[in-house]
């Protein structure tokens, strides 16, 4: 008699079979194709049951990898889920903020910041709220608390609700994390596991975006979207809710109660984390022209699931083999470079005064001209310059996140224009340029005032010192 245990083994040897003749759906949401890892490339599949759940536990040997239509597979390096991987998802939640859902806005803000505290380490979440407008309430972070706290502020009062506009504004926020930022700032390196949960009833009433749009948009990126139906008032909308889902490979989830938000978080999770993530080494050329790669399940009964994506490769030189043909030479040429830098004096590293440009000692902040001219100067207390000082110099001093300012802010709580000194003669008023989130000296939010020796003054996240031994009297200041 076969034992219990056997019974197991043998139901997972034919599982395969099982699920590839029961209408299961192979999906391929990325592939990473990169000259820091070549020839190594990873793709990131979902294999999808009849019944929309994913199937885990599939062996590595059923899967194939298939690149510019050859006849044999690439070598199969490796195959294990997204959570075994360890490589993080990248996800965006929208939220329904409109009135409608006013009377469970405290669960529903519970929900999501107990979904996004119980992320992984490497996981990457925004978050987007829509009712007159979409707003994205955190970019994407790492910082877990940080959006789980944002989060707890949203406020469920509007009037109408655009779901289409939100959803647009979460795929919007794929290509902002990818292009550069502001004063050259690095685009953000998401994880290329990508999904978007949104909360809704279903209803729009008017978003400047259309449905087909937004499917049309989430399948060009391959971002599914899955969704979270859930209604005050009537189910009427959310098949329409459904429909956006599974047209964009996401699922859809039905909940009749608040505490069915909570259970649809984690499974949709579960989906997102049972992923597949496929390893192999590729064959193609490294040219920079696009290239068919074709992932495939396969089983000896003659099964198939298959996926295509063209996938464009770096385009780069191997200088392996031209490090070979002229490595003596080269490795002369550095050994030689090597001493010399080791054994040559270092000089002092010179810098220039941020205000008159002027080389200065490197001890310096800022050089004894401009000390001298200066009859105010502030000195960073906290923030990314802490400890530099700045001479209040000329007749008006700017200060803001944009490059043409007098004192540049690199501060994501600071506006491009965000605040500026006039001068006149003993005097330093600060003067709120309209900023976003304000000026505060002292702890105060202020739109103008003197400013006297000792002053603090905080722009978002960075503060600043004021001191001068002929700022305004204590009067002045007050005005």
């Amino acid at each position: 008699m076969i034992k219990h245990q056997n019974w197991i083994a043998l139901a997972a040897l034919f599982a395969p079979s099982v699920a590839l003749a029961a209408g299961a759906q192979l999906s391929i949401q990325q592939v990473e194709v990169t000259q820091k890892k070549w020839p190594h490339s990873r793709g990131f599949v979902n294999v999808i049951g009849a019944s929309g759940s994913p199937i885990p536990g599939l062996s590595q040997e059923l899967f194939k990898v298939y690149e510019g239509g050859a006849a044999e597979s690439s070598r199969i390096l490796k195959v294990e889920s997204l959570e075994t991987a360890q490589t993080g998802a990248s996800i965006v939640v929208v939220i329904q903020a409109s009135g409608a859902m006013m009377g469970i806005q405290e669960d529903l803000k519970k929900a999501v910041s107990a979904f996004v505290n119980g992320l992984g380490e490497k996981d990457q979440v925004a978050v987007v709220d829509y009712a007159e407008a979409a707003e994205t309430v955190s970019p994407f972070s790492e910082e877990k608390g940080e959006v789980a706290g944002k989060v707890g502020k949203i406020t469920f009062n509007g009037k109408s609700y655009l779901l289409f506009d939100g959803l647009a504004q979460a795929l919007s926020l794929y290509a902002s994390a990818a292009a550069p930022g502001k004063g050259g700032q690095a685009a953000t390196l998401l994880p290329a596991a990508k999904a978007i949960i949104v909360i809704s009833d279903g209803r729009d009433n008017g978003s400047a975006t259309d449905v087909e749009k937004v499917i049309s948009d989430a399948n060009k990126r391959r971002i599914p979207i899955h969704a979270i139906g859930h209604s005050e008032l009537d189910n009427d909308s959310l098949p329409q809710l459904e429909t956006v889902a599974r047209r964009t490979g996401g699922t859809y989830k039905a909940a009749q109660s608040v505490e069915d938000v909570n259970k649809s978080l984690t499974v949709i999770k579960d989906y997102i984390n049972k992923m597949y993530v496929v390893e192999w080494k590729t064959a193609l050329d490294h040219d920079g022209k696009d290239h068919k790669v074709e992932i495939a399940m396969e089983n000896d009964g003659g099964a198939s699931l298959k996926s295509s994506v063209m996938v464009k490769t770096p385009n780069f030189t191997d200088w392996l083999k031209i490090g070979i043909i002229a490595g003596l030479i080269l490795l002369v040429i550095i050994i030689a470079v090597a001493v010399y830098l080791l054994t040559r004096p270092k000089p002092l590293p010179t810098r220039f005064c941020p205000v008159c440009r002027r080389a200065q000692m490197p001890e310096w902040d800022i050089c004894l001209f401009c000390l001298k001219a200066a009859k105010g100067r502030v000195t960073v207390q906290k923030g990314q310059a802490k400890g530099k000082t700045y001479p209040l110099v000329g007749k008006v001093v700017s200060f803001g996140s944009a490059p043409e300012n007098n004192i540049r802010v690199l501060d994501g709580g600071v506006s491009g224009k965000h605040a500026g000194v006039a001068i006149d003669d003993n005097k330093f008023e600060i003067v709120d340029l309209g900023s976003k989130n304000g000026v505060l000296v002292n702890g105060k939010k202020t739109a103008r005032r003197f400013l006297r020796n000792g002053d603090i003054i905080t722009l978002g996240m960075t503060e600043f010192k004021f001191e001068s031994s002929v700022a305004a009297s204590d009067d002045e200041a007050e005005d």
